[in-house]
């Protein structure tokens, strides 16, 4: 049996019996099926209007109230609150579902069938939606690809852009979703996404660039001149050494012929566009002086002299006159600038910072006949393509109760015992017997565990049968986590073997939870109108908070019963199945 998102409780637990805030792994590397999309982020709307045909839509005012149809409504802010219109009461959140257009002003009408949560903050509305990975592909391919004629050179940007959503997926996470509609994640219009980039986006579907068992850092822009960059000169401090973005000529590129540009800005407001970003140059800018280039011929110092000289990066000035005047006015960081009178004269060549994939070059490769595989390979030599993390090496460790599969066997070895320690307990508590050995896999990295098993970056471990799936164990026992999750998955494996086929999923959640911490003092928060409900949010939660609550409300109950009947009864039921009157 399969549990749905085993949502680990031991580092939540805490959060829900005493009110404290959980310690939270931080996600990196992939996302879940599905993913939380920030609409109009840029510029978030001050009023929505919804619109949908007969029975084809409805919305909820809270998790739990019930849903109702609408064809037309308009959502407004009120403070930090959320408005419909022709409704005096504010409310916190509206969530939408069915299919519906929604349309925010000066922006394209969105017609959808994914479902929508809006909220207010600072007079402005949130929205997030929740759609499917390869529904968000397909809009950053209408996004970043423009007239791509090329059916290879689309399924090759489909697993570039799926590679750095999950690579750079947890930008937003402090935020509440995944992925931002802009530039700063990756340009998405759902909008303009037609059956052919949906089709070409469900043709590479899963498929992730790999380097070291982590999902590479896919840069990509639009124009590299004839040679990419080297990776160094834009990876963060934060990221490691990226080989396989190395600099190298692209032939593919030039053909097209048309990689030259020129603009100028004027002394002044370049003057102002630096002073927005922090670079003070004092006085008036008399010159403008290339004073280092890297390896690929991009600049990467500027010497700026006022009063006195100024040294700039390259990548800082490119920022400040990209944000402040225009990005068509320096389109790339390889270029030779010159003043003349009030003006600074910049010509260059290439469009975008160079590293990566180039998107000309990339769609000359598929006109000739190239395949997406050989475009990838080309622009990221020594990656692998793939489903799953690639590179991974198991090996096996055993003891009488537990088989260990781990790439560091060093480092994980200790959980043979801490494992033993904690069956046999737990068969001693309840006066069950595990059925057979347990098999813990244990992952190098975040981003296999979440490969592999699907689940969100609030989930610490994952359960199938009679085998523990855990996140890399260092990074657990950084949380402060490692015995009390693996303690919790153990007693998981336990009473799902026992389980009487059909008994309902609140009651074995929370009879896990009780196991594991049964001191604890819980009071039922009931915010589940039913039990129903309450097992959908366990299956299918809409949320971290959602599932707390959920987690929270069946260990309460059960802590009840077995209060009222005592705990062999409890289990007894576990096996033979609850009374009708615990049921309901």
């Amino acid at each position: 049996m399969r549990r749905y998102a085993i949502v680990l409780l031991a580092p939540l637990f805490g959060w829900i019996v005493g009110g404290a805030q959980p310690q939270q792994i931080r996600p990196t590397g992939g996302f879940p099926k599905t993913v939380r999309v920030r609409l109009w982020y840029s510029q978030p709307p001050l009023t929505l209007k919804l619109t949908a045909g007969p029975g084809q839509a409805k919305l909820r005012k809270c998790v739990s109230c019930a849903e109702i149809s609408f064809t037309s409504l308009a959502i407004r802010t009120s403070g930090s609150q959320v408005q419909i219109e022709g409704d005096k009461t504010p409310i916190i959140e509206v969530r939408v579902s069915g299919v519906y257009e929604a349309a925010a002003v000066n922006a394209p009408a969105l017609r959808a069938d994914f479902p929508l949560t809006i909220r207010a903050s600072d007079g402005k509305l949130q929205v997030t939606a929740t759609m499917p990975m390869d529904e968000y592909i397909a809009g950053v391919l209408a996004g970043e690809t423009g007239n791509f004629q090329s059916d290879e050179t689309l399924e090759a940007m489909a697993v570039a852009a799926r590679t750095y959503a999950l690579h750079f997926g947890a930008r937003h996470w402090l935020e509440g979703f995944d992925f931002c509609d802009s530039t700063h994640c990756q340009n998405l219009r759902l909008a303009a996404v037609s059956p052919r980039l949906r089709k070409l986006a469900e043709a590479t579907a899963g498929e992730v660039l790999w380097y070291d068992g982590e999902p590479a850092a896919t840069y990509y822009h639009a124009n590299c001149g004839g040679t990419t960059e080297d990776g160094r000169y834009i990876l963060g401090n934060d990221e490691q050494w990226a080989p396989y973005l190395k600099q190298h000529s692209d032939a593919y590129c030039v053909r097209t012929g048309n990689s030259r540009w020129r603009s100028e800005v004027s002394r002044q407001e370049l003057h102002r566009a630096l002073a927005a970003e922090g670079v003070d140059i004092p006085g008036q800018i008399h010159s403008v002086v290339v004073a280092q280039r890297t390896a690929s011929g991009r600049v990467e110092f500027l010497t700026m002299t006022g009063s006195h000289s100024v040294t700039v990066p390259g990548l800082t000035f490119r920022l400040a006159v990209g944000r402040n005047i225009g990005w068509e006015r320096l389109k790339s960081n390889w270029y030779d600038v010159r003043v003349e009178g009030s003006n600074v004269i910049f010509q260059g060549r290439g469009s975008g910072h160079g590293v990566g994939l180039c998107q000309v070059g990339a769609e000359a490769m598929g006109e000739e006949g190239k395949s997406y595989r050989e475009i990838l390979a080309f622009y990221y030599p020594g990656t692998r393509l793939g489903v799953s993390a690639q590179g991974t090496q198991w090996q096996q460790l055993a003891s009488e109760d537990v088989v260990l599969f781990t790439t560091r066997p060093e480092r994980d070895r200790p959980l043979l015992s801490m494992a033993s320690v904690n069956i046999h307990e737990a068969e001693e508590n309840t006066r069950l017997l595990y059925n057979g050995r347990i098999k813990l896999k244990v992952y190098a990295t975040l981003a296999e565990f979440r490969d592999a098993t699907g689940q969100p970056g609030w989930v610490a471990a994952s359960t199938r049968g009679n085998t523990i799936r855990l996140q890399p164990t260092d990074v657990l026992r950084e949380a402060g986590t490692l015995e009390r999750t693996l303690h919790h998955e153990l007693l998981h494996v336990l009473v799902e073997s026992h389980a009487k086929p059909g008994t309902q999923l609140w009651f074995r959640e929370g009879l896990v939870l009780y196991l594991a911490q049964p001191q604890a003092v819980l009071k039922n928060t009931g915010g589940f109108p039913t039990l129903d409900a309450l097992n959908n949010a366990l299956r299918r939660p809409a949320s971290e908070a959602e599932v707390r609550q959920a987690y929270a409300e069946a260990r309460a109950r059960v802590a009840k019963m077995i209060a009222q009947s005592g705990k062999e009864t409890v289990i007894r039921w576990l096996q033979e199945g609850l009374p009708a009157i615990n049921r309901d």
